[in-house]
């Protein structure tokens, strides 16, 4: 399954070419952001903002579409994958922009296997920024509740503008889908937008992916652990794993580590 994955910034030039380019590439499925219009008569869902876009533009159906009235995204479920086209605007609040995290990840941790794609608006040294902003390290603590792993290679902007880039278009799929050979790469193509176009592939073959089963991932949120409660709960129901001088040892470690962390 080919995908290709664009902001097209509500240009008209660049939907006219993204048009081109679904035909020469042979797109299967589009993810879109700010899309310029929206096509009709063709499997083209949006979340409430319309500005969150998957498209199929081959001949696989969708399944399961989910649009819920939630901003920003839109799933649909294409042989058993569910997919996420996202687009979070720059404009978001960070109590917003978590807001719509959690939605996400609580909607994707009901499926598997899953790709989440768009355009976050965040930045972390993880995926190739300079630095790591309140965002990045808000979607990084997110989804490392989630079964997936990022294909992007961190080594080109996937926006510039001028002399301004960065990289704020991303894509998650969960580990049995990256065992595949995804192909993930930034296109050398001209857009229109200023943001570059990425291409990437996914395997629909169940023998390459895995079991077809709910993920049992289970995470937990730094800024909302509690040292004492934490040290309780271990004692009124301690894991027998040890010695108790290595579990006080670790509980002091985890209440050590607790405070290190960023706030």
């Amino acid at each position: 399954m080919k995908i290709l994955q664009l902001n097209i910034n509500h240009c008209e030039a660049a939907h006219d070419l993204l048009m081109q380019t679904v035909r020469e590439l042979k797109v299967d499925l589009v993810f879109l952001s700010e899309p310029y219009k929206h096509l009709t008569g063709q499997p083209w869902e949006t979340d409430i903002t319309a500005k969150a876009v998957i498209w199929s533009c081959g001949k696989l159906s969708f399944q399961n579409v989910d649009n819920n009235g939630s901003a920003g995204f839109v799933a649909a479920s294409i042989d058993g994958i569910r997919f996420y086209s996202c687009y979070a605007p720059p404009s978001l609040s960070i109590a917003e922009f978590t807001d719509f995290l959690d939605r996400l990840t609580e909607d994707a941790k009901q499926h598997h296997p899953v790709a989440i794609a768009g355009d976050f608006n965040a930045w972390a040294v993880d995926w190739g920024s300079r630095q790591t902003n309140a965002r990045g390290r808000e979607l990084l603590e997110a989804f490392s509740t989630l079964d997936v792993v990022l294909l992007n290679s961190g080594d080109r902007p996937t926006y510039t503008k001028g002399d301004a880039s960065s990289i704020v278009d991303l894509t998650f799929v969960s580990t049995s889908l990256a065992k595949g050979n995804s192909n993930w790469k930034v296109l050398d193509i001209y857009t229109a937008s200023d943001h570059h176009a990425i291409l990437w592939e996914t395997s629909n073959d169940r023998k390459l992916r895995g079991p077809n089963k709910p993920s049992n991932i289970v995470g937990w949120k730094v800024k909302s652990l509690d040292p004492e409660v934490l040290i309780t709960a271990l004692d009124s129901d301690p894991i027998e794993t040890g010695c108790a001088e290595e579990h006080t040892k670790t509980c002091g470690t985890l209440v050590e580590r607790s405070h290190q962390q960023p706030s």
